[in-house]
């Protein structure tokens, strides 16, 4: 055979440095998984204005829904606080606010972010839908990627379990849980691939949207802690100090709302407003079933929050019996919390937030495609009857 000198060249060997196939363009290129879960995103969206568009045909009795209109939609329940906030800050003057709620119960990263798309000249709610959609966007491909480091090629099931969750009409809505699920779930995948600096600014970020950033940080601790042991040569000594980035940031909220208040539990103080106050458990469960407090009485609803407290129960004990402590933990504070208050509220709605969820989901039906199929079908239903209630002025959590 001829010499290694003596072969031709082929035309790879003359390809620069940032050819296809390189180093560097294969670090820049990004996973199949990411289209298919923004892919998915776009979808999920495009089903949600359409039932929208639906819903205001049916209340307009049937002339066409104009554009506007299906926008003011979204224009109630907390986005109004939000707005309030942006416009007129934490302290509004007598008679700006549209309620007399006290508006440090709400974290300032969404009324921040719209009071910039304001000075843009948008509209307070098209801001609110326009963060909403990129950040449920980073937030299903960071899902699928998470998804794919617990079980390779779990991504974009995980990516559609989630996005078709009963309540999902929350990621879409101008609220705060796609914001805080494109830092929480960033920030974990990151912590999962031992980057810690970048986890701890992600979970900064979380902290700065509402107060499940704090239970993330302590999840984090945990994670930390659990990944030293199996891994102990992986990361710096002493990367766990990165973590005190979201703990500065929460503590700044804290003191600035002491400092504005004078009180140092202004978001526990706060909570009154709406009746919430420390509960024990099988109270809480007894208000819900029979004096509901945003329905006045038993309903629909009230048995869902029952079923969502029931799933987060469930979904901690397996995690802990998968020894997934650090994901555990995360599920749990938020089931103490919300098991403890005066009724169980907004849980279906907090439990978007719980992506052990929807990737154990994914995991248990990964290997039939009928029963995925029934799943997705089921869930996508129950969805479109969520996002219903929440068009049609419904209580929907």
């Amino acid at each position: 055979p001829a010499s290694p000198a003596a072969r031709p060249a082929s035309p790879a060997n003359h390809r620069g440095p940032s050819a296809a196939g390189s180093p560097v363009s294969r670090s820049l290129r990004l996973p199949k998984t990411d289209f298919i879960a923004a892919g998915i995103w776009v979808a999920a969206n495009f089903v949600i204005w359409l039932c929208l568009a639906i819903c205001v045909w049916f209340t307009k009795k049937g002339s066409q829904p104009l554009l506007y209109q299906m926008v003011e939609r979204w224009n109630h329940w907390d986005f109004i606080h939000f707005t309030d906030i942006a416009q007129f800050g934490y302290e509004p003057l007598p008679g700006q606010a549209h309620t007399h709620a006290p508006l440090f119960a709400f974290f300032p990263a969404m009324p921040r972010l719209l009071r910039w798309g304001m000075h843009l000249g948008l509209p307070a709610v098209v801001a609110g839908l326009i963060v909403s959609f990129v950040a449920g966007g980073i937030a299903v491909v960071f899902l699928a990627r998470l998804a794919n480091l617990y079980f390779p090629g779990l991504g974009p099931k995980a990516a559609l379990s989630f996005v078709v969750a009963p309540p999902a009409v929350f990621l879409v809505a101008p609220y705060t849980e796609s914001l805080f699920l494109a830092f929480a779930i960033s920030a974990w995948y990151f912590a999962k691939r031992n980057r810690w600096l970048v986890a701890s600014l992600m979970c900064a970020g979380a902290c700065t949207v509402r107060i499940s950033g704090a239970f993330l940080l302590i999840a984090l601790m945990v994670l930390w802690l659990m990944e030293r042991r199996r891994r102990p040569a992986r990361g710096a000594r002493w990367s766990w100090l990165y973590l005190a980035i979201p703990g500065a940031a929460l503590c700044a909220w804290e003191a600035y709302m002491w400092h504005r208040t004078g009180d140092p539990i202004a978001y526990q103080t706060a909570q009154k407003y709406w009746g919430r106050h420390f509960t024990l458990p099988w109270d809480a469960l007894q208000t819900t079933l029979t004096s509901y407090g945003p329905t006045n009485g038993p309903s629909t609803m009230a048995n869902l929050e029952v079923v969502a407290v029931l799933v987060g129960l469930v979904v901690t004990v397996v995690l802990i019996a998968r020894k997934f402590y650090g994901e555990a933990v995360f599920v749990a504070i938020n089931i103490a919390v919300l098991g403890t208050s005066t009724f169980f509220y907004s849980v279906p709605r907090s439990a978007l937030l719980w992506w052990p969820l929807w990737i154990g989901t994914a995991y248990l039906l990964r290997k039939s495609k009928i029963l995925f199929g029934i799943y997705i079908v089921l869930s996508a239903s129950g969805m479109l009857w969520w996002a219903c209630q929440l068009f049609l002025g419904y209580w929907a959590g």
